[in-house]
C-alpha cells in the first residue's frame, strides 16, 4: 500500500479515484481498468460509508479494505453520520448528539474495526460541512461550527483511545461556503492542527448541468481562493478529495489537463481525487465520458518512467533492513533520491550513489519503504513504495 505523508514535503501529486461499488465486493476491478485505460497510477481509492442505514455501511469489513491494500493503494473513505439519501434535517445524528457522547459505543467500535486493520487508512469525517446538506452541516438540526468542532475531537479523541493511530484525519469542507455567512466559513469547523492530518477540499465544475452553480467554471476559478483559505489554517498537506468536470458547457478534456497542470504547480497540494459517477441530476463525471475526456487523463511521457524496489523480508529485530532500486526512464531526469520509512524521509542522496539503503529496526511491525526520484526543482518524477515486516528474533 501507498503511505502518502502526513508532513508537507517535497512536490508530489498523487491520484485517487472513486468508482460505483469499487472496493465492496472485495475487488478493485473498474479501478484497475481505469488505471489500464488511462496510463495514470490509481493510487488512492475512494468510498463512502454511512452510519444509519444498511447496516452493513457501518461496519469495517476487512476483505473491501485488503481490496485496496494488497494492490498497493490507499483507502479513503468518507464516514457519514446519516441515513444516506434522507436529506439534511435528521436530528438522530444532530452534532450536539455526537458531542455528547451518545455514539460512543458505534464510533469505538469502528475505531478498532479500523486499527486491527494494521495499514494507514485516511479518513473524512463529516465532509461539506460548510454546505446545508448533510445532517452534520453547520446549519441544520441545531447545529454550529462549535458544535462541529466538538464532535470532532470527541470521535478523534475515541480513535486515540483505541489505538486507532493507524487513521489519519482528513478535514473537506466545500470549496465556497453555502449559505454564505460568518458563521458559516469554513474556517469556523476547523477543529485544530493536533485533530487534522490533511486539509482537503470538494469541488466541481458544473457547466451546463447546473447553470445555476455558477456555469462552466476554471480549475483555476473554483479551487485557488480556497486553496489560500487552507493554506492559512496549518502546515499540513492539502487535496483535492472530490472533484469533476461537466461534459456540457465547455471542453472537459482540456478542463482535466488544466487541472493536472495547475495542480502540479500548487506547491502543498499533495493528491487529487477523481469522482468517476454519472448521475441524472449531477452530470456525466466519469473518466470515460468520451475518448478525448479518457486521453487527457494520461501521464506526459515524462511520468511515465518507473522506478523498482526489491525488498528482502522479513527481517529480524536488530538486523539491518534494505531497500534497492532501479529505475527506468528516468535516469536523465533525476537529480536526488529521496527515501522514506513509513512516510518519514530517512536520507537523500545523488542520482549518482549507489541506489541502495539499509537501516537497522528496532522494533517488531510493518513498515513502508517509499523512494522518490525528484528533479532540480525537487519535482518527484518517479515513486514506489513497498511493504515489509520486522519479526522478534527466536
Amino acid at each position: 500500500m501507498l503511505f502518502l505523508p502526513v508532513a508537507a514535503d517535497a512536490k508530489s501529486l498523487h491520484f485517487g479515484i472513486h468508482t460505483p461499488n469499487d472496493p465492496f465486493g472485495g475487488n478493485t476491478d473498474k479501478v484497475e481498468a481505469l488505471q489500464r485505460d488511462t496510463g495514470r497510477q490509481i493510487e488512492i481509492v475512494s468510498w463512502f460509508q454511512s452510519w444509519g442505514g444498511d447496516p452493513w455501511l457501518s461496519a469495517v469489513h476487512r476483505h473491501v479494505f485488503k481490496a485496496v491494500t494488497d494492490r498497493g493503494r490507499t483507502p479513503f473513505i468518507a464516514w457519514e453520520p446519516w441515513e444516506p439519501n434522507a436529506g439534511p434535517e435528521q436530528p438522530r445524528y444532530a452534532l450536539s448528539r455526537i458531542a455528547d457522547g451518545q455514539f460512543d459505543a458505534f464510533i469505538a467500535r469502528f475505531a478498532r474495526g479500523l486499527r486491527d486493520l494494521h495499514d494507514t487508512i485516511y479518513m473524512r469525517p463529516m465532509h461539506e460541512m460548510n454546505g446545508n446538506w448533510y445532517p452534520w452541516s453547520g446549519t441544520v438540526n441545531g447545529n454550529s461550527a462549535e458544535l462541529y468542532k466538538q464532535a470532532w475531537i470527541r470521535m478523534h479523541d475515541i480513535f486515540r483511545a483505541e489505538g486507532a493511530t493507524n487513521v489519519r484525519w482528513v478535514f473537506a469542507p466545500i470549496n465556497e461556503d453555502w449559505p454564505i455567512t460568518d458563521a458559516n466559513r469554513l474556517e469556523r469547523y476547523y477543529p485544530g492542527r493536533s485533530y487534522v492530518d490533511v486539509l482537503a477540499v470538494d469541488g466541481y465544475n458544473w457547466g451546463a448541468t447546473k447553470p445555476n452553480f455558477g456555469g462552466w467554471r476554471s480549475f483555476k476559478t473554483t479551487f485557488s481562493s480556497v486553496y489560500r483559505r487552507l493554506k492559512r489554517l496549518g502546515p499540513q498537506p492539502i487535496w483535492i478529495a472530490e472533484v469533476g468536470s461537466a461534459i456540457e458547457g465547455g471542453n472537459k478534456a482540456a478542463w482535466i489537463k488544466d487541472m493536472f497542470s495547475r495542480g502540479g504547480d500548487m506547491r502543498r497540494l499533495n493528491a487529487i481525487v477523481w469522482m468517476d459517477t454519472i448521475d441524472a441530476d449531477e452530470g456525466d463525471w466519469r473518466v470515460r465520458s468520451s475518448p478525448d475526456v479518457t486521453a487527457a487523463f494520461r501521464p506526459a511521457a515524462s511520468a511515465l518512467a518507473a522506478v523498482r524496489l526489491r525488498v528482502a523480508q522479513p527481517v529480524k529485530v536488530g538486523r539491518r533492513a534494505s531497500v534497492r532500486w532501479s529505475s527506468m526512464g528516468a535516469e536523465d531526469d533525476v537529480e536526488r533520491w529521496r527515501v522514506y520509512l513509513n512516510g518519514k524521509r530517512v536520507r537523500t542522496l545523488s542520482a549518482a550513489r549507489s541506489r541502495v539503503l539499509r537501516k537497522t529496526m528496532r522494533r517488531p511491525g510493518r513498515y513502508r519503504w517509499t523512494v522518490r526520484g525528484v528533479d532540480a526543482d525537487g519535482s518527484t518524477i518517479v515513486s514506489a513504495s513497498r511493504r515489509f515486516r520486522v519479526v522478534r528474533r527466536r
